[in-house]
């Protein structure tokens, strides 16, 4: 607790820095964490809920996913729904279903200097402005703003990154993001509005540190209010929880065996 308060202490007396260069200095890390995240097998608990106006759930699915990656691409297969295991008709699905996806991806040319829609590419397409330093868990956090900046880019996804914004929290002592939150700024089109319009959106990600120098995602919770062929309101919420990290290479020749 002390040594808390003394890394507080001297934070507070620090000057704030320029957001827009600060964040370049986040960008390496974010490529290096998603780089380590091909390295990584993990578990996903997801829990899928539907709500009404007035926010009460209607409908409740969790499902659990084993994540593992294949040529830079992730890959998740289904292992138990609603806390039970698959039965042996559906799990056998799920196996040949994986199996094709792997043989796939290893065919498949992928470009790993590709950003995507990645951390890093996020970070590059916003203009950010540092607003204070908080106490995040008993330490010091930058926390910074950020907003898109004008114009289209050549980047996957653009339609929708650019009607987002929100914030960032910046472990200082480790120059490590260990939350973002985002939200919509803009109601989000697709199929030019006929398919889908997305008029509320937010999404939280929380990071926890793996081991020295590596910080993964923990937890990311994410609420929606869209309308669907311009009828039918929907509103969701889904909670993602990450664990059980563990060290994962694959080679040219991947293969998942049941």
């Amino acid at each position: 607790m002390l040594e808390a308060a003394l890394a507080l202490a001297l934070a507070a007396q620090a000057p704030l820095p320029d957001g827009n260069e600060y964040v370049r200095l986040l960008v390496a890390g974010a490529k290096r964490r998603e780089e380590a995240l091909n390295h990584y097998t993990y578990d996903v608990e997801q829990l899928l809920e539907e709500v009404d106006a007035k926010g009460k759930v209607t409908s409740r699915k969790v499902r659990r996913y084993e994540i593992f990656y294949v040529k830079g691409e992730p890959l998740q297969k289904l292992v138990a729904e609603d806390g039970k295991p698959l039965s042996d008709a559906r799990r056998q699905s799920e196996e040949e279903r994986i199996r094709d996806e792997v043989k796939a991806a290893v065919k498949e040319r992928v470009n790993l200097n590709d950003p995507g829609v990645k951390l890093s590419a996020i970070l590059e397409r916003y203009d950010f402005r540092t607003l204070r330093r908080e106490d995040l868990d008993g330490w010091p956090a930058l926390v910074l703003e950020f907003r898109p900046r004008a114009g289209k880019r050549d980047l996957e996804g653009d339609a929708v990154l650019r009607n987002l914004g929100g914030r960032i929290f910046v472990d200082e002592e480790e120059q490590e993001v260990v939350r973002a939150e985002v939200n919509n700024t803009a109601p989000i089109n697709f199929a030019f509005g006929l398919g889908a319009s997305v008029s509320g959106l937010t999404v939280t990600v929380d990071f926890r540190k793996i081991e020295k120098g590596l910080w993964l995602p923990m937890r990311v919770e994410a609420t929606a209010e869209a309308r669907v062929l311009m009828v039918k309101g929907f509103r969701g919420r889904t909670t993602s929880i990450f664990s059980n990290y563990r060290r994962f290479e694959a080679a040219s020749t991947e293969e998942v065996k049941p």
